[in-house]
């Protein structure tokens, strides 16, 4: 049997009804945003400097030092032909050991103590010795031991040369060294422009 219309709907109002009763009011969305804000980044760059101190280099300081330690001495000169000889010996007077290895230099004075003209020549051109007309080579001289050289000069005028000085006294410098010995007595004549030739150091014999 059909139920009458009106009776459907009186049963669809009360489900209306019931379900207005029965259901609660929606609660409204909260929506949330999260914003990430990324913190600044800073570069710390090291820098590294690399400091060299600079090296430094000492040459023959200490031989140096103990050849300017001496005196000298000449001997009597040799002559012949217009050519003069002679033979320097030299005393280490310092409490290292003094190594020359070369030629010295000579310088020559007045009476007066006046510096003279002198050219230098390494290398004699006429035959004294062995060890003078030899090559350079290391020669070891202990305190208050000796070296010797030998010099050699012409007292022949030269060009428009008239006379030449005459030396009354000397003083040595050993090769390598820095300071020159005490005066010594030494009478020559080297003409040419004062050329005196001389030796290597050498062991005396």
């Amino acid at each position: 049997m059909t139920p009458p219309r009106w009776a459907l709907a009186v049963l669809a109002g009360a489900a209306l009804v019931l379900a207005a009763c029965s259901s609660s009011p929606s609660t409204p969305k909260r929506t949330t945003t999260t914003t990430t804000m990324a913190a600044p980044t800073t570069a710390v760059t090291s820098a590294t400097t690399s400091s060299t101190a600079p090296s430094t280099t000492s040459t023959t300081a200490a031989t140096s030092s103990a050849c300017s330690r001496i005196t000298a001495s000449a001997g009597a000169p040799q002559g012949a032909a217009g050519t003069g000889t002679g033979i320097i010996t030299v005393t280490n007077t310092g409490t290292s050991t003094c190594t020359a290895n070369g030629y010295p230099t000579v310088a020559l004075l007045s009476g007066s103590g006046a510096p003279l003209t002198v050219t230098m020549v390494n290398g004699l051109s006429v035959s004294v010795s062995g060890p003078a007309n030899a090559a350079p080579s290391p020669v070891s001289v202990a305190p208050s031991s000796t070296a010797q050289f030998a010099y050699q000069y012409s007292d022949v005028p030269v060009g428009s040369e008239t006379s030449c000085p005459t030396s009354e006294e000397a003083t040595v410098t050993m090769p390598g060294a820095t300071a020159a010995s005490s005066t010594f007595a030494l009478a020559i004549g080297p003409c040419g422009n004062g050329t005196v030739r001389v030796s290597p150091v050498y062991a005396p014999s």
